[in-house]
């Protein structure tokens, strides 16, 4: 049982940091008056702070948790649940040598009684083997005993989403039963600024979410009073630093030892963006259903996005998939190729050699396009057109031999399409940006004849030039987005 008291004190560190953001998730918690039960699901990559969340929205309630361990059987698992029945709820009784689940959760309703609590199953994949047959129990136990016999908000929590969502939402047993559906994102910028990031620059705070992404467990990891560039190579380019080993331990978690999620993920990694046939003959994989089940579940992990030209998103011909998530990003990028040399770094060796300019300055420029998407609604409210209803994403066609993609268009109700230049680069933008930018603009089809504004997106200031050309409708600098 020693991972049940280190995770008891992983939990006692994170309750000493402070929390932030997450409003319309814990008003969807907290409504719950103990007038009844109530059935919640809640889901989300690992590290991004779902048993937080539960334990901040619960705050005075009393909470009974139990959580499944990585990796153990049936046995284990339920003996991790007899532990809670006792050390939690004081059940002194006896229980089958072998109990059913329905044993243990008969027993459960019992210590309950009639008052309110707040029960978490916490890591509900690994409590159940990854099989349904707990699924199964519990929609019995919830017919027959929790939804009548007690006041309890059971809140099914879990980090493997493929199975959340195929075995536990779209499950037949707990259908019509679920009262809440919430899937953790991570943060965006603007609920981690006021509480994180107040003592580095606003262009350190979007680079650190360029390399690691709102979630709060890897955010922690930062130190604040020190540089981007310092954390960056404590962080990744140490010896067995934090996100050297990161990729191993949370893959393994979601994945397993299944080796073609590895190989999509490392081909994905080597490309901008695939299709679904570039996947399979890159890894090899088989035709037919397999190939979009591998990808559907990455998908549905938050580790890879699917996305259509935003001009037509139903033309699953056109599909296409790349990494979403930046963490995995910069790991594939720079330190999947040198882990090995990372690994036996010494202090004479130059941390740039990881790290080239000539590799990095255009790579974070794209990492600087996927914040801008992450964070469109943004764009659009300081654009003003933030409540008019709109598609965002890349536009992309082909025209002869040549290809080419703008990566953050919004196409508006109002018939206006706004086509986003983003650039993230040191010296200040000048009108050397303007001759691409119309060239591409050019190269758009606007069949409905819409009206086109052109903005620019920039980490640094724009020059006077470029200001007096006037070519862009508006230019947003990082303190328009986020100041």
């Amino acid at each position: 049982m020693a991972n049940v008291y280190e995770r008891g004190r992983e939990v006692e560190a994170e309750l000493r940091q402070d929390f932030w953001g997450r409003e319309r998730e814990l008003a969807m918690l907290r409504d719950w008056d103990g007038g009844g039960s109530r059935l919640t699901v809640l889901y989300g990559r690992r590290r991004v702070g779902k048993t937080r969340l539960v334990e901040e929205a619960v705050g005075a309630q009393r909470l009974i948790k139990v959580e499944g361990l990585e990796g153990l059987g049936k046995r284990e698992q339920q003996a991790v649940f007899r532990q809670m029945l006792t050390q939690q709820l004081g059940y002194s009784g006896s229980l089958p040598a072998n109990p059913d689940w329905l044993d243990l959760l008969a027993k459960l309703s019992d210590c309950l009684g009639g008052q309110p609590a707040v029960v978490l199953f916490d890591e509900f994949q690994w409590l159940a083997c990854g099989k349904t047959e707990l699924v199964s129990k519990l929609k019995h136990a919830w017919d027959n005993l929790f939804s009548k016999r007690n006041c309890v908000h059971l809140i099914v929590c879990g980090s493997v989403s493929s199975f959340m969502v195929k075995k536990v939402l779209k499950s037949r047993a707990l259908y019509g039963r679920l009262d809440r559906e919430i899937q953790l994102r991570p943060l965006l910028l603007p609920e981690v600024l006021p509480h994180f990031m107040s003592k580095r620059s606003l262009r350190e705070a979007v680079e650190t979410f360029m390399t690691v992404g709102g979630v709060p467990e890897y955010l922690w990891k930062f130190d604040v009073s020190r540089s981007f560039r310092v954390n960056l190579e404590n962080l990744f380019f140490t010896p067995n630093a934090y996100f050297v080993n990161e990729f191993e331990r949370l893959f393994a978690s979601h994945f397993g030892t299944n080796a073609h999620y590895r190989e999509i993920v490392l081909f994905l990694g080597r490309s901008r963006w695939a299709d679904r046939d570039a996947i399979k003959k890159a890894c090899e994989l088989e035709s037919g259903g397999r190939v979009s089940q591998y990808v559907g579940n990455l998908v549905t992990a938050g580790f890879v996005e699917e996305y259509a030209p935003v001009d037509n998103p139903q033309a699953q011909r056109r599909t296409r998939f790349r990494l979403c998530d930046p963490y995995l990003d910069m790991y594939f990028r720079f330190v999947h190729p040198n882990r090995a040399e990372i690994n036996r770094r010494t202090a004479h060796d130059v941390f740039a050699q990881y790290l080239p300019d000539r590799r990095y300055y255009p790579w974070r420029g794209l990492a600087f396009e996927r914040f801008c998407y992450n964070h469109r609604q943004r764009i659009a409210d300081r654009l003003g057109f933030g409540a008019v209803a709109f598609h965002a994403g890349p536009w992309y066609a082909r025209r002869g031999d040549a290809a080419f993609q703008l990566d953050l268009v919004f196409v508006r109700a109002d018939h206006v399409m706004t086509v986003c230049e983003m650039k993230f680069q040191d010296a200040p933008v000048g009108k050397e940006v303007i001759a691409p930018a119309e060239k591409r603009r050019l190269r758009i089809a606007n069949p409905k004849r819409m009206t086109i504004e052109q903005v620019l997106v920039t980490a640094s200031a724009p020059t006077k030039p470029l200001q007096d050309e006037r070519f862009f409708h508006r230019i947003l600098q990082l303190e328009d987005l986020f100041g």
